[in-house]
């Protein structure tokens, strides 16, 4: 049976693109366009999910939604011999999970808001400079924990390098890696990655 994931253009969804392209088994893409004007996605997917977002993942009579719950499963179901994951005995195991949630958590949400309020005038509203504090607070750990181990779980690759892989390739599109060596060095290390091409073939 197949399993399809539901692509978003310029969304998260893209994480999933190229978590599955390393996970190697055998999967569908169906693609979805942002409506030009309101930059939301089209209405088909609520057809799929009540919630009407992207990635969702369907899997026989399994549909998920959450980028971090789809990671879960594709790990648990597809990565049996924990190749992009750790062994819950792994002392890597908490450090992995972290992250991976980390990329739909408070490390994520300031660049969130920053999407959310781009189109609002914030002058003088002191909320802009709280946004800026914790969007630097946010690059400053992930620096210093990738100033510290190569990879998001430590020693090796796996789906958390996946799934932080989003909001570094758009701090890097805003120049938020001129001064964060240790980033950097992982992005380059990312892009090499034929799954990470793969899923630049796939469209993001």
């Amino acid at each position: 049976m197949t399993l399809t994931l539901h692509h978003l253009n310029a969304s998260r969804s893209q994480r999933i693109v190229w978590l599955l392209a390393e996970l190697g088994v055998p999967h569908e893409i169906v693609h979805y366009k942002r409506n030009p004007v309101t930059n939301l996605a089209p209405p088909e997917l609520l057809k799929i999910h009540p919630m009407g977002k992207s990635p969702l993942l369907e899997d026989g009579d399994v549909v998920i939604a959450e980028t971090g719950a789809i990671a879960e499963y594709l790990m648990g179901k597809y990565d049996t011999d924990f190749h992009l994951h750790p062994r819950p005995s792994s002392p890597e195991f908490p450090r992995y999970l972290e992250w991976l949630h980390a990329a739909e958590g408070a490390i994520f949400l300031p660049g969130l808001l920053q999407v959310y309020f781009a189109r609002v005038d914030m002058t003088g509203n002191p909320a802009k400079e709280m946004m800026a504090a914790e969007r630097e607070k946010a690059a400053s750990t992930i620096e210093a924990h990738l100033a510290k181990y190569p990879y998001f779980a430590g020693e090796r690759f796996t789906a958390a390098d996946c799934l932080m892989g989003f909001q570094i390739l758009m701090s890097d599109a805003q120049g938020g890696l001129e001064n964060r060596p240790a980033t950097k060095a992982w992005f380059e290390k990312m892009k090499a990655r034929p799954a990470y091409q793969k899923m630049l073939e796939v469209g993001i």
